[in-house]
């Protein structure tokens, strides 16, 4: 649903005419009632890798906060991509960056490896408070961590502009 439909919908049932604005805080309000807010779900991190832990068998989750307990840094590499990167044993893998914009700001960091269909398949995702050279020396570290054993012939293909 967007902020229009919902001007939208109150024309059409209530004859009230809407501006964007208020059906936008409309909007943003019902979806922090429903889901939390961006903070909150920040707060269940470490109880998403905990049960990702338990209910796929080999996940690697890595999570990291300051002093103060904000978070930072976050590693996940699933158990069933982790075994799927076993079976395909690519010869490359490719990572690169992202900027996140909006209320939380930082860089997701993607690794992917192409599969004997030559096809993308990713292996691991985290996220760092910026794109810096110490987000990418804690996502490459827990890269290497997840796939230590499997790491022994590998080119990295990476797009860093820290």
């Amino acid at each position: 649903m967007r902020p229009k439909n919902i001007m939208m919908d109150m024309k059409t049932m209530f004859d009230i005419q809407v501006m964007y604005s208020k059906a936008h805080a409309a909007l943003s309000y019902a979806l922090a009632l429903t889901y939390g807010s961006h903070e909150e779900m920040f707060q269940h991190l470490p109880s998403f890798g905990y049960v990702q832990e338990q209910q796929n068998p080999g996940t690697i989750i890595e999570l990291q906060c300051t002093e103060d307990n904000k978070f930072l840094y976050f590693f996940m590499a699933l158990g069933a991509l982790i075994r799927g990167f076993r079976r395909c044993m690519p010869h490359v893998i490719a990572v690169d960056g992202t900027f996140l914009k909006g209320r939380c700001m930082g860089t997701m960091f993607m690794a992917i490896v192409q599969d004997g269909n030559e096809q993308a398949f990713p292996i691991a995702l985290g996220y760092g408070d910026s794109e810096n050279n110490a987000s990418w020396e804690w996502f490459l570290d827990s890269l290497k961590g997840a796939f230590v054993i499997l790491m022994i012939w590998f080119s990295f293909w990476i797009d860093m502009q820290a």
